[in-house]
């Protein structure tokens, strides 16, 4: 296992730090901070849109990718990357089912679409590059990945069962961009160490559609939602 040195890894928890920042603007969560689904309340309609904060495991796991070299940073950040965006497709398609909004019914729509086929992409790499299935690809990963990867998938199957309890209409339509927001979010944190120091250029190029198609819908999202305030 190759490690890089601390400063390395302090640069990039920074520089992952600073991308989410400018995302959420300038509202990212601090690492010390507990993660939590947006408000259900507040004291105002602007406050109540705001979307949820980006999951502070995210950053740590950024944080985590920085310290791994070549095949065991292909291998951590895949396994982790596939079932983040099954978890995306499988919100994607409640907004479908429940949403109003066409602007937000068609992100979903991409969602599926773009999700679905890196997925399809990524677990392929994984099977030609390694002979990995994504279950045995996470259970390859370092301990402290693991663990990350383990609350993030908490963290996530509770953003998932709040948006089932939503009723349809266009409160979900706000609930779904809510939540998709801070799941981007951690989704581009997690991109950053692959796109620049993937061993495989495909995989390099990968992380960067990733990062820009994310980027774009997350700027539109928040958009979407400071209209409505």
């Amino acid at each position: 296992m190759h490690h890089i040195s601390l400063g390395r890894r302090t640069a990039a928890a920074a520089s992952a730090a600073a991308v989410a920042t400018a995302l959420l603007g300038g509202a990212a969560a601090p690492a010390s901070a507990h993660w939590e689904a947006a408000p259900v309340s507040s004291h105002s309609q602007t406050e109540m849109l705001q979307p949820g904060p980006t999951s502070p495991t995210a950053y740590e796991f950024g944080e985590t990718l920085a310290g791994l070299e070549g095949e065991e940073l292909e291998i951590t950040f895949l396994a982790e990357i596939i079932p983040h965006h099954r978890a995306a497709i499988e919100m994607a398609q409640l907004e479908l089912e429940r949403g109003t909004s066409p602007d937000i019914r068609t992100h979903a729509e991409n969602i599926i679409a773009n999700q679905q086929h890196q997925i399809d992409q990524f677990t392929r790499w994984l099977d030609e590059w390694y002979g990995l299935t994504p279950a045995e690809a996470m259970a390859q990963a370092p301990a402290e990945a693991q663990e990350e990867m383990k609350i993030l998938e908490e963290e996530t199957q509770m953003m998932i069962e709040e948006l089932s309890a939503v009723e349809a209409g266009e409160d979900f339509d706000v609930a779904f961009v809510q939540k998709m927001i801070p799941h981007h979010n951690s989704g581009i944190i997690e991109f950053l160490e692959p796109q620049s120091r993937a061993v495989h250029p495909q995989l390099r190029v990968a992380a960067t559609s990733g990062i820009t198609t994310q980027q774009a819908q997350v700027a539109d999202f928040r958009t979407w939602l400071a209209g409505r305030a």
